[in-house]
């Protein structure tokens, strides 16, 4: 105790209070340049930071042992090496810019301005210079047809083909500006022999406006030409959406007579080498559905209502081997299909013959047994995600099958274990529509299994031998109630058909591709003028769906990478085919 005590009173004797020097106590920290702004051009640029350190006597002195950091919006716009910070191009917009130093922390923020110049060919390097920010509407203005205004897109999507219609001799030039939040790209173009009045922005520079967007995208093309000088458009307006909305799109390219398929790889033919015809040759795949994982896809051979067959997609021979393999051996199987639809885990698949439905075992083309299927008078059946509900066309009016008819039912019916379904309840009976439209054709369910949406119209296709049949969209609870029309997806037109729900939830949406006669673009680069059919998305609004208030439906969107030369209708959307 003793000890303990006499150790005590010598460390107060000589280990007391010591004096601080206010010199070396750090109490304040400042990052200078404070909320700087930087503008990227294409080339490198980068901002040196200091940090300045206040003492508790007073003085300030920079600071090299400092740790720099940024926030996550400012990781998007670039990186620190020791003091300097460099943009990387690749977004724009507001970042958080940190000092820490000992118990100090500073900060402030940084903005980078991204504006690339893109000159075309034939423009000459001062070209830009003919362009103020906003040129003056004027006669020369010219009016872009796509995008169309308000469209609303998935922030996973390719950059649209902006296209305009205008004057322009050759000599001329346009510039096409978007831009998003704190980006701009500028595209400067000459007009020349074969000008098509389009532009598309590279994969980098459409990211670079997806990365730095805040409540979209604005799209102008102004012109100029050595009289008049430059005159400005009217801009048109993009709404972005965070989601990734991706997958694979199987559909019919009719010019060519072949099944393609649209990914993340772009366009191809998803079927190369289907089996032949032993009669005539003909290797036509028609009346397609794909299962819900992408992986199975099943068509009827050579023609509506001939030999049915099933193919593995995951399988690397399907694009090379010749014929390609299909599940069950074609020259053994022995069903026919129209139409057809798989269940959720692809161990059943519906199939629609002349009137009726059957069920067959799609590893095998034999038919399995079943209880309640609908004996006459249907088609276009679709089984929906969670299983448990089939919708389809019932008490049409086809005569021998059920591609061709002008009245029928939107009807449900339960699936059950064992292969057994319920009784059909009719949704939306054809005499209910008030504006002719008495033929509902092709329903698909939501991806959460709570909402059909179908076409209807005078004919149960749009075109038959070059006559056209006017129908539209239709979006209704699976239980029944209101069928709302999707005007705003059709621009209040009668010429949209075949929906078909993509498997993706995404963003607040449920996105919805059908096909069209409306025109893509202008005369030049897209189909103006020529009722091609093309391939459209709409985001479904599902707030708005839920609430039963009004049409659900966007502005829609040109599906890209499909041929605008051809026409193209039938599109499933399914998830990437697996591999294995």
């Amino acid at each position: 105790m003793r000890a303990s005590l006499s150790v005590v009173l010598c460390l107060v004797a000589s280990c007391g209070p010591r004096e601080v020097d206010p010199a070396a106590v750090l109490i304040g920290l400042e990052i200078q340049p404070a909320n700087a702004t930087l503008t990227y051009t294409g080339t490198p640029v980068t901002l040196e930071y200091t940090a300045i350190g206040t003492y508790a006597d007073g003085h300030t002195a920079e600071l090299t042992e400092v740790t720099w950091s940024l926030d996550s919006d400012g990781t998007r716009l670039g990186a620190f090496a020791d003091a300097t910070f460099a943009a990387n191009g690749q977004a724009a917009g507001k970042g958080g810019v940190f000092a820490t130093i000992e118990d100090q922390v500073a900060a402030t923020s940084v903005i980078v301005n991204v504006h690339p110049t893109r000159l075309g060919e034939g423009v000459p390097p001062d070209g830009a210079s003919n362009f103020p920010d906003a040129p003056p509407v004027g006669a020369g203005s010219p009016t872009i047809v796509y995008p169309l205004d308000n469209a609303v897109m998935p922030t996973s999507v390719k950059s649209p083909n902006v296209q305009w219609e205008g004057p322009g001799t050759d000599g001329d030039l346009y510039r096409v500006r978007l831009v998003a939040g704190n980006a701009t790209v500028d595209t400067i173009l000459a007009v020349a022999p074969g000008f098509t009045f389009a532009s598309q922005l590279t994969p980098e520079d459409w990211r670079l406006l997806v990365n730095s967007a805040t409540t979209g995208i604005t799209v102008t093309v102004d012109h100029w030409d050595p009289t008049n000088g430059a005159n400005g458009g009217t801009p048109v307006k993009l709404a972005l959406i965070p989601a990734d909305v991706s997958g694979a799109i199987y559909y019919w390219n009719l010019n060519e007579g072949k099944m393609e398929k649209i990914d993340a790889n772009g366009r191809s033919v998803a079927i190369p080498n289907p089996p032949a015809n032993p009669n005539d040759g003909s290797r036509c795949i028609a009346c397609h559905s794909v299962s819900k994982d992408g992986r199975y896809l099943s068509g009827s051979l050579w023609g509506g209502g001939l030999q049915g067959a099933v193919f593995d997609m995951s399988d690397p021979t399907i694009t090379t081997a010749d014929p390609a393999p299909t599940l069950a051996p074609v020259s053994t199987s022995s069903y026919t299909q129209l139409f057809s639809t798989f269940n959720p885990d692809a161990s059943r698949l519906l199939i629609n013959v002349g009137l009726t439905f059957s069920l067959i075992d799609p590893k095998t083309g034999q038919t399995v047994p079943s209880n309640g299927l609908p004996t006459g008078a249907v088609a276009h059946p679709a089984w929906s995600p969670d299983g448990q509900s089939v919708v389809f066309i019932n008490n049409h009016n086809g005569p021998t099958w059920g591609v061709d008819y002008t009245s029928g039912d939107l009807a449900i019916m339960s699936a059950t274990p064992g292969d057994a379904f319920g009784p059909a309840t009719t949704l939306a009976p054809h005499s209910q529509d008030t504006n002719g439209y008495t033929a509902p054709s092709w329903p698909s369910f939501s991806p959460d299994s709570g909402f059909i949406a179908y076409g209807a119209g005078t004919h149960s296709r749009g075109d038959v031998s070059g006559t056209p049949h006017p129908g539209s969209l239709f979006v209704i609870d699976r239980d029944g109630g209101t069928s709302h029309v999707l005007d705003i997806a059709c621009a209040g037109q009668r010429n949209c058909h075949l929906p078909n729900f993509s498997p993706y939830d995404a963003g607040g949406y449920f996105w919805l591709v059908f096909y069209s006669f409306r025109d893509y673009g202008n005369a030049q680069a897209g189909t103006k003028g020529t009722r091609r059919r093309q391939m459209w998305v709409t985001a479904i609004d599902k707030a708005k769906l839920a609430s039963g208030q009004g049409d659900p439906s966007s502005v829609p969107y040109w599906l890209p990478d499909q041929d605008h030369l051809t026409n193209n209708m039938s599109a499933f959307w399914a998830l990437p085919a697996p591999i294995f």
